[in-house]
């Protein structure tokens, strides 16, 4: 089994880009402390997207792409608007349109904001490099730019799990401004992720400072409890949210997640269900309804699962959220306990991937197929057949061939560990387990495989961190349930 080395050329070229010069080196002087200009013919829609960023900066999300399509109704060719909706929409059919648009007005904005649109069209159509490469080229174009340093910090940390590359940018958009509020509350996540939960809430404390009349510092400090397992003070946090801003959904959701960490899963539900009622789009309500869905699978009360699920499918196609839909179905794969029926809810998944090949951007649909096939990897060996298990990791690692994203090649190498790890070859199962280690399922396998070579430090250190692993997923629940009824390797190693 080789290793690609894809992710491995993507994290480099990250790398580099901190501290790198501008490719023009004859513009150095001009662009260095300049931000990535706004190309727009109308003053209003200016004004709308910006206050559109601050919202983001705050996790407004439904604020801030409700100025940005403000901003696009006055100014229909305002290119960077519609990229930033692409950035932040969990609606597929906007991001695909938006996306769209904006690559159609390429050259009528700045060199930076070609490069900007370059990047989110790049990693949104499976033409993974050729993103990474133009992030690059813009982040060297405008170093000093805080923002544009946060924006491309953010997504390195909640879409690919690039901590130390994140905390980089961060840290130097602090330099620019020490003031900079969401860069602390950023530091926060990233040092939570670390292990280290002191700092994580010394700087989630800065962040309340900075902003003590926004709702956001109140959730991120409650997360921030939350992950130093002090449950009734998170849930107070994430009340005095609320009571800032009745409105703040996600503060709402955090009520469920938990609830559902420490075992009321009754009352999780309670919660979720008015997290759905105010969601504010069909993809956050989507995704809400499979959270609540989970807390039965926490009881292991399976048959209610199941009618969840099959809900939130349904509702999900006929909010026309396509992946959500094929997701519900992988899921209950997941913890099916017969071997048949996690194989049709497996089919079923497929099929509806096949159906929603032209609405959904590329990247997404090849992330779900990935998931998918891991999950048929697992059941494969479940049931003895290595052999079928061995043809799907092979299919997998062609689908995490080059230009794919870092998550579709972290499953691939959850799988292929997965597989190594049943043959007994633990020294390269480990090497291709450590590349996905932010799945608990994979967190659990490559503890077994360090105990089978003697690591037992490895193993140990480890085992902590799952253990305060708080970040509630259906990969944690099963991780975390050593009797799991379904037939999974990932659960019974």
């Amino acid at each position: 089994m080789k290793v690609s080395g894809l992710s491995t050329l993507v994290s480099l070229s990250i790398c580099l880009a901190i501290g790198a010069p501008p490719l023009s080196a004859g513009a150095a002087d001009d662009l260095s402390s300049a931000k990535l200009p706004v190309t727009t013919s109308s003053q209003a829609a200016a004004r709308y997207f910006e206050t559109g960023m601050v919202h983001y900066e705050n996790h407004r999300w439904n604020f801030a792409l409700r100025d940005w399509n403000e901003a696009i109704r006055l100014d229909p060719n305002f290119a960077q608007a519609y990229v930033w909706i692409c950035f932040t929409t969990a609606d597929p059919a906007e991001e695909a349109r938006d996306r769209a648009r904006a690559k159609s007005l390429i050259k009528q904005v700045t060199p930076g904001e070609q490069l900007l649109i370059r990047w989110m069209a790049g990693v949104h159509e499976n033409r993974y490099v050729e993103g990474i490469m133009a992030m690059n080229d813009m982040l060297a174009m405008f170093p000093q730019d805080k923002r544009l340093n946060f924006m491309v910090g953010y997504w390195l940390f909640r879409w690919q799990d690039e901590y130390e590359v994140s905390k980089k940018l961060t840290l130097r958009a602090l330099a620019v401004d020490p003031n900079y509020a969401t860069a602390y509350n950023q530091l926060a996540y990233l040092y939570s992720r670390s292990g280290d939960i002191d700092k994580a809430l010394q700087y989630a404390a800065k962040y309340m400072e900075l902003l003590p009349n926004e709702p956001n510092p109140h959730d991120s400090y409650a997360e921030m409890l939350r992950f130093a397992g002090r449950y009734m003070e998170a849930l107070g946090q994430y009340r005095m949210a609320l009571k800032v801003d009745p409105t703040f959904y996600i503060s709402q959701k955090e009520l469920g997640e938990t609830y559902a960490l420490i075992g009321e899963e009754e009352q999780a539900r309670t919660e979720y269900e008015k997290a759905i009622q105010e969601a504010p789009s069909n993809g956050v309500k989507a995704e809400y309804l499979q959270k609540l869905a989970l807390t039965y699978v926490r009881e292991k009360k399976y048959a209610e699962a199941d009618t969840a699920y099959l809900d939130a499918a349904a509702q999900a196609h006929a909010m026309k959220q396509w992946i959500w839909e094929a997701r519900a179905h992988r899921v209950m794969a997941m913890y099916e306990p017969n071997p048949a029926a996690a194989i049709k809810n497996l089919d079923q998944a497929d099929a509806l991937l096949v159906q929603a090949s032209r609405s959904v951007n590329q990247v997404d649909l090849n992330e779900e197929k990935a998931h998918i096939l891991r999950v048929r990897v697992e059941r494969a060996l479940a049931a003895g057949d290595r052999a079928t298990a061995e043809k799907l990791v092979t299919k997998l690692e062609r689908l995490a061939g080059p230009g794919s994203s870092i998550n579709t090649q972290r499953t691939y190498h959850g799988a292929a560990g997965t597989l190594l790890l049943d043959q007994k070859k633990y020294p390269d199962a480990i090497s291709h387990l450590t590349e996905d280690v932010a799945n608990p399922l994979s967190m659990k396998l490559l503890i077994g495989a360090y105990r089978e070579t003697g690591a037992s430090g490895d193993a140990a250190a480890l085992s902590k961190r799952l253990q305060d692993w708080k970040v509630p997923s259906v990969e944690e629940a099963l991780a975390s349930d050593s009797s799991m009824r379904a037939g999974s390797v990932a659960v019974k190693n």
